[in-house]
């Protein structure tokens, strides 16, 4: 199993570098954009509101795995405390702030509960 997520690790790193080079973005850029991607992919494949709590999860993997990939020392410069703090930072600011302030500025909509007085008497039981 460790050596699959180190072989997947290695993959990304270098797709990543490739992506970097192609969108001609920073680092830091790249993060907050493909955080966003990220939550907004998810929302849509899981059918939920992009503040959902498991939207905001599977972007926080998806960070955590690149953080991994960063520490195994495949990405230059990138496998030391104060960068991964940085890139975490970085990545999970605006999708927290979309589920905190989504939560509070749409609420999902509350489920109607039917009572007897609502229940049509036309049929019979």
């Amino acid at each position: 199993m460790n050596q699959q997520l180190q072989e997947l690790a290695e993959l990304w790193i270098g797709y990543k570098a490739q992506l970097i080079e192609f969108v001609g973005l920073t680092n830091d850029a790249m993060h907050v954009h493909g955080s966003i991607l990220i939550l907004f992919g998810s929302a849509i494949l899981l059918r939920r509101r992009p503040d959902s709590i498991w939207c905001w999860l599977i972007v926080c993997v998806a960070e955590l795995f690149n953080e991994y990939a960063d520490f195994k020392g495949l990405a230059p410069g990138e496998a030391n405390i104060d960068a991964a703090m940085h890139d975490l930072y970085n990545t999970m600011l605006w999708p927290t702030v979309i589920v905190v302030l989504g939560r509070f500025l749409f609420p999902p909509r509350a489920k109607k509960i039917h009572t007897d007085s609502e229940i049509s008497g036309d049929l019979a039981d």
